[in-house]
């Protein structure tokens, strides 16, 4: 009786109970925005991008110098649209990232908002145009609820026992009442 009991309580457990029983997890989703860019910089280029709150922003920018190909130094800042604005027009402005780096480099932020973002790459400081490869991307954390496995483990322990209960039971033979 016990294992016909721990049987229907397996498959119960087995069909019905892994659509209610969840568990939280998160994954981690790149998405290219710009993968390869390449362009000339002249005295100032900025480049402008959308992106949503909250994210690991990341990406690498490669400067050479245009007539030679030799390894060139380019002033790299990154603003939210209102700093941009402020900053174009010669005010006082916060940058999200600010470095001024030689040849290869990666740079990392997270976004503050869901807003337009300005790439600037600045190269007045210099007698020569650069060449600039870019890329830019971001980790965005995705949140899901999927059955969780371990239900399906106690379930398939429930059935075998069960089984092997109701076997055994099955195959003893049944003690008479009357012998007692």
């Amino acid at each position: 009786m016990v294992g016909l009991a721990l049987l229907m309580i397996g498959v119960l457990l087995l069909t019905f109970a892994g659509q209610y029983i969840t568990m939280t997890v998160q994954n981690v989703q790149r998405t290219d925005v710009e993968p390869h860019a390449e362009f000339l910089v002249g005295d100032m280029e900025q480049r402008s991008y959308t992106l949503p709150a909250g994210v690991t922003v990341f990406g690498t920018v490669m400067a050479t110098q245009a007539p030679s190909n030799q390894s060139g130094d380019i002033r790299f800042i990154v603003f939210d649209d209102q700093n941009y604005q402020k900053w174009s027009t010669g005010g006082q402005a916060n940058s999200v990232y600010l470095t001024e780096k030689q040849g290869q480099f990666n740079y990392t932020f997270i976004s503050t908002a869901n807003v337009l973002y300005h790439f600037v790459f600045d190269n007045r400081a210099s007698l020569y145009k650069k060449y600039i490869v870019f890329s830019l991307a971001y980790n965005d954390t995705v949140t899901n609820q999927v059955p969780d496995p371990r239900t399906q483990y106690v379930s398939y322990a429930m059935i075998v026992l069960g089984a092997l209960l109701l076997v055994v039971g099955l195959g003893m033979k049944p003690k008479p009442r009357w012998s007692d």
